[in-house]
């Protein structure tokens, strides 16, 4: 329990103005919190209101300044803290804001704010069940970037740190500018310096115009982008977004962050405000949350950054890490919310009826289905799952439309092992393209890797004799390979590596030679799978046993394996 008193019991009327009073924390018996403070020895501190939408509500949120720093609840010492409130909102009392920063947490965004729900007293009136909050500031256990002055002159050191915001709202310290894709007003709010000389103005303004202009262009081969934002933090962030369905993603509450250097780049994040997240539109008919056609947001930047191959391939590779890892772990996290909170949300509806704490568990399972139906969402649109079907590349001297049966694609990029793969409706002319399903076509043009054209039979009905080609990616148990030249290869499926300007591309992983338990990467155990096949005809790891493609696995592709791991 957190109690707070104002002097003279004074009412906490505006967000502009701090209020001097005393506070304490009872930790009521939860042993890994501790007791701050007491009734008879309060702490000084000043509070003040906060928030936009939710500062009109009757249960409003505070900012809170304590004198000295402290450890709350269990959370790294600061004097800067914030107390949220989920008045109205009937997931948000039920943990949705908690609960997304437990999914940041677990995507190992490099900083989450941590958060803890307690029930708050103020000036002896019971308030209700808060989330006391760190602050997004600069600081070593938040966003730990080097402190920049106010008024900083100096070319060197207006570099950074920054600490920035895609607001939603009109603020003093605020570049605003017009979205050159689109042509909705962005507003860039700058927390971190606060007051700024012409020189730091003029810096911070450069890089915002020069990445809208970037950030906006049609040509997605280009790069030039990538010298002003991380992509990497970037693509994380992107990807957290979509798994919690943000519709205010790129619109407002969405944080960056400059370090100090001439060759630093904007990092996006911390996640912060989850309320306009999962649960907060209708869930149907799902599609990417800068789609959404019924929305307000103006999702700025990311409709055109989302169709660079490059950035395609940074988020994919955070969504095959954390896939599995981190969502189906989220059911455990709301169980120990209602647990904690159960007791907490009865009191704080006792207070305020206003059915935000009505039927808890009911609320906790539709974040969970609304979780659940997301991640599905993503998988459908992110992974690729060619069981039962056959796959190959044709090539044609002209355009030609695609046959029943069959599905066409084209190779995105590749890179890190893994090929993006982009559906198409037609097979264009002079591209390789591969294909899925069963046709009765007899005969198709084939292209290795080398550009090579080969005529056979169409490998998607039936068998064809081996061929031998050059160095190229052959389809193998739904992993293509990387096979060497004068490789014997029967029932050939391989494609032509092909960049392509199209969205959302599915995704395959490549194995290479040696890899034969398709892990990524060549070892000692791909040798033990081999040995465990050729004594006990153990089939379950093969993925590309066959090292030397000769239609036999045998001694020979251990000893391959072997000359691999020794460099040879």
């Amino acid at each position: 329990m957190l109690y707070i008193n104002t002097i003279d019991e004074q009412p906490i009327v505006d967000k502009e103005h701090y209020i001097d009073g005393y506070y304490y924390v009872d930790a009521n018996g939860f042993e890994e919190y501790e007791s701050i403070g007491s009734v008879d020895a309060p702490l000084p501190l000043k509070i003040k209101g906060r928030g936009n939408a939710t500062w009109t509500l009757p249960k409003k949120p505070y900012r809170l300044k304590l004198d000295s720093k402290a450890s709350l609840l269990g959370m790294p010492k600061s004097k800067h803290w914030i107390l949220l409130t989920s008045y109205g909102d009937w997931l948000a009392g039920h943990g949705r804001n908690y609960l997304c920063f437990k999914i940041s947490e677990k995507l190992g965004m490099p900083y989450t704010p941590r958060n803890v729900p307690c029930e708050v007293v103020l000036n002896g009136d019971y308030i209700g069940m808060y989330f006391l909050t760190e602050q997004i500031r600069v600081a070593k256990d938040r966003v730990n970037i080097t402190e920049q002055d106010d008024g900083e002159t100096n070319p060197s050191l207006i570099t950074g740190g920054w600490l920035l915001e895609l607001d939603n709202y009109n603020d003093d310290c605020q570049i605003r500018f017009t979205d050159k894709g689109t042509g909705r007003m962005m507003r860039v709010t700058y927390h971190s310096p606060e007051e700024l000389s012409e020189e730091q103005y003029n810096y911070l303004a450069n890089i915002i115009f020069s990445v809208n202009e970037l950030v906006n262009t049609k040509d997605y081969t280009s790069r030039e982008w990538e010298q002003y934002i991380d992509i990497d933090a970037l693509a994380r962030f992107y990807m957290m977004l979509e798994a919690i369905d943000d519709q205010e993603g790129f619109s407002g509450s969405c944080w960056f962050s400059k370090e100090r250097g001439e060759d630093t780049k904007l990092v996006w994040g911390p996640f912060w405000d989850s309320g306009s997240a999962l649960g907060g539109r209708n869930q149907t008919a799902p599609d990417f949350f800068y789609n959404d056609k019924d929305s307000t947001r103006r999702n700025c930047w990311i409709r055109n950054i989302v169709k660079f191959p490059r950035f395609q391939i940074a988020y994919r590779k955070w969504w095959e890490k954390y896939r599995d890892e981190v969502f189906p772990t989220m059911q455990e996290e709301v169980d120990a919310y209602g647990q904690l909170t159960e007791q907490a949300l009865a009191a704080d509806y006792a207070r305020w009826g206003d059915k935000s704490a009505t039927n808890p568990a009911y609320y906790r399972r539709k974040f969970m289905n609304a979780l659940g139906n997301r991640v599905n969402f993503l998988s459908s649109q992110w992974d690729v799952h060619p069981e039962g079907v056959k796959w190959s590349t044709y090539i044609s001297d002209e355009d030609l439309a695609l046959p029943e049966g069959l599905k066409a694609y084209t190779v995105n990029m590749v890179n890190n092992g893994k090929a993006f793969l982009t559906e198409i409706s037609y097979i264009p002319s002079g591209v390789g393209v591969m294909l899925c399903g069963e046709t009765n076509i007899d005969s198709v043009a084939h292209v290795p890797y080398t550009g090579e054209t080969i005529e056979y039979t169409s490998m998607l009905v039936g068998n064809s004799d081996t061929l031998m080609i050059n160095d190229g990616y052959v389809l193998h148990n739904d992993v293509l390979v990387l096979v060497p030249g004068e490789t014997k290869v029967p029932e050939h499926h391989c494609y032509l590596p092909f960049s392509s300007n199209q969205d959302s591309p599915t995704i395959m992983d490549i194995a290479y030679k040696g890899d034969v338990n398709g892990d990524g990467k060549i070892s000692s155990n791909d040798i033990t799978v081999l040995y465990d096949y050729l004594l006990n005809n153990d089939l379950s790891n093969l993925v590309n046993a066959d090292v030397n493609g000769d239609g036999n696995i045998t001694s020979v592709d251990v000893t391959i394996v072997y000359n691999i791991l020794l460099g040879e």
